[in-house]
């Protein structure tokens, strides 16, 4: 008989002393005015991984979320996403450390208490702003890496030419995460009467798929 799994699950990434959640809670298309609260009702539930990215445009309400909640911030794993370099190494690194910082200040309940927070998880989001975009982004992540204010740091929705492509440059190897969107129903457009969706299945939640 298969194991009873539970939202509070965790697996240990690669190469890294990291545990990740099973299951995450994602935040793609949830506006500022719901995010917030939509958030506290996944915590209260039992999530403790919720998924955000710059592009989303809610990485301020995944964060305001944990510190109401009431919960430590090492009990929530907080993921987000860079999806295009800033135009030089340093401003590339900037862009990304605002996400930090915008996410976890380092002042709520187990923050530092120094003004510095981190995230748990940094991904570039995809492989598409091209090979120089792609390593100015890795080596940003990386500095953060260094610095303990992203614990791991990883990929999204990149092939393995891309991967292959990082050994050249990247001193994490290989990423602690390359993290997949998968669609349960990729090319049918028309649906039984008795499913009912109120959005298309380009984002259903995502897995994780870790390289070793």
């Amino acid at each position: 008989m298969a194991a009873k799994l539970s939202l509070t699950d965790l697996l240990s990434l690669p190469n890294s002393s990291v545990k990740i959640p099973r299951l995450g809670f994602g935040i793609y298309q949830s506006s500022t005015s719901i995010c917030v609260a939509s958030c506290l009702h996944a915590l209260k539930i039992g999530y403790r991984h919720i998924d955000s990215a710059q592009y989303y445009a809610n990485e301020k309400e995944m964060g305001e979320a944990v510190r109401q909640s009431g919960l430590s911030r090492s009990e929530v794993f907080l993921t987000t996403k860079v999806l295009a370099a800033a135009g030089s190494p340093d401003a590339t690194y900037k862009k990304c450390l605002q996400s930090v910082e915008t996410i976890d200040d380092g002042l709520g309940k187990g923050g530092s208490g120094e003004g510095k927070g981190y995230v748990d998880l940094f991904l570039i989001h995809s492989p598409s702003s091209g090979s120089a975009g792609r390593k100015m982004m890795w080596q940003a992540l990386e500095r953060l890496h260094d610095e303990g204010r992203v614990k791991a740091v990883g990929v999204s929705n990149y092939g393995v030419s891309h991967i292959e492509e990082m050994k050249s440059y990247a001193k994490v190897w290989p990423p602690h995460v390359n993290q997949l969107e998968v669609s349960l129903f990729p090319f049918r457009t028309v649906f039984p009467p008795s499913i009912q969706i109120s959005k298309p299945f380009s984002h259903l939640p995502l897995r994780l798929a870790f390289l070793s």
